[in-house]
């Protein structure tokens, strides 16, 4: 549940006013185990507990004032827990908005919409398991959080204009000035700062039916795609920045909730100069009252000019609501990667059984 609490600090004590604050969390706690082979053998095994079912244990902050006119100003502050160690708090988000007639705004660190979009799809709700292989969930085009969540980003959402239908506008700021004078960093490039990055989002929901489409276009950044034994077990940098050509970014998603089912497509492509990686999820979702079983099947494929992969992926689960605030579940998934012209096969098999618990 949600606790409301009076704020009434510096600004309350100046000038007398009160404002509400929302404070939100999540704790998930997981005890997981996932396991990598090639050509049959066993390279890496990992046990452990971690988070699957968010992502990650969370703590956050949000509120809004009604400044007239029509008009609001809102914020969000949201910090990623490493519960189950004594590492320090993440900035998962923040960011501060207005909204009126005009719209709404929204500038700082937040999602980005390709991966709002994509999620959608992901039955399995953008976890831990192996074997979700859709665009977003395995890839990242600067070696951080991108694109999942954007620094130094800007997001505009145009009036409706047709209800059920939605466009924002993004743009990233992705290198700024390093110094007190006007001289940039050095990872400006021939006048092209790294991560600057422009975006178009559309989506359109009615009654049970959603579909989106998102585009990114961003400035002499990578394609990465996870850690050689992890989750998504590609090699970390699979396409070079180019300085000259942008990283391009286009996802696709449609979802229909039949009733006794929830089914969903997504498909995706990231792109550089012609090499690209490129990825399709078809997945379901059925309830059967407090129990939710779910599916996803997915396939990528990276072609680039020195190599080719073909991926695939499955997942699936059982989630079991207590209550509306607690999940008790389970996920398992397969990843597996073909070289194209070798037989050597590389497999990522794991599991995850956990208790989520929201705020």
């Amino acid at each position: 549940m949600k606790k409301t609490l009076v704020a009434v600090a510096a600004m309350a004590a100046v000038t007398g006013a009160m404002a509400d604050a929302t404070i939100y969390g999540a704790i998930d706690q997981t005890y997981n185990t996932a396991k990598t082979t090639v050509g049959g053998v066993v390279t890496n095994s990992k046990t452990g507990f971690g988070a699957y079912q968010d992502g990650q244990s969370l703590l956050g902050v949000k509120g809004s004032e009604d400044l007239g006119n029509g008009m609001k100003a809102s914020y969000l502050y949201e910090f990623g827990l490493q519960t189950e160690t004594t590492a320090a708090p993440t900035n998962r988000q923040s960011f501060v908005g207005l909204s009126g007639g005009f719209g709404s705004i929204r500038i700082g660190k937040q999602y980005s919409q390709a991966f709002n979009n994509s999620a959608a799809a992901d039955p399995g709700g953008a976890t831990g398991a192996p074997g979700a292989l859709y665009l977003i969930a395995m890839t990242g085009y600067d070696g951080t959080e991108h694109p999942l969540r954007q620094d130094r980003g800007i997001q505009y959402d145009l009036p409706s204009f047709v209800p059920g239908m939605n466009i924002t506008l993004t743009k990233v700021l992705g290198n700024v000035n390093s110094a007190a004078t006007n001289s940039t960093s050095n990872t400006e490039t021939n006048g092209v700062k790294t991560g600057d990055g422009t975006g178009f989002a559309i989506s359109y929901a009615s009654g049970p039916f959603y579909a989106g489409y998102t585009t990114d276009s961003v400035n002499n950044t990578a394609i990465n795609a996870g850690t050689t034994d992890d989750v998504t077990p590609l090699a970390n940098t699979v396409v070079a920045a180019s300085s000259t050509s942008k990283n391009k970014i286009n996802t696709t998603t449609l979802t229909y909730d039949l009733g006794m089912a929830k089914v969903s497509y997504n498909t995706g492509k990231m792109s550089i100069a012609g090499q690209a990686l490129s990825s399709t999820m078809f997945g379901v979702t059925v309830p059967m009252g407090a129990i939710s079983l779910i599916a996803s099947s997915s396939t990528g494929k990276l072609d680039t000019t020195s190599t080719d992969l073909t991926l695939k992926g499955s997942q699936y689960g059982v989630n079991y609501a207590m209550s509306k605030r607690t999940t008790a579940y389970w996920h398992t998934g397969t990843t597996t990667i073909n070289t194209v012209g070798s037989t050597v096969q590389k497999k990522v098999n794991g599991y995850g059984l956990g208790l989520l618990h929201n705020f």
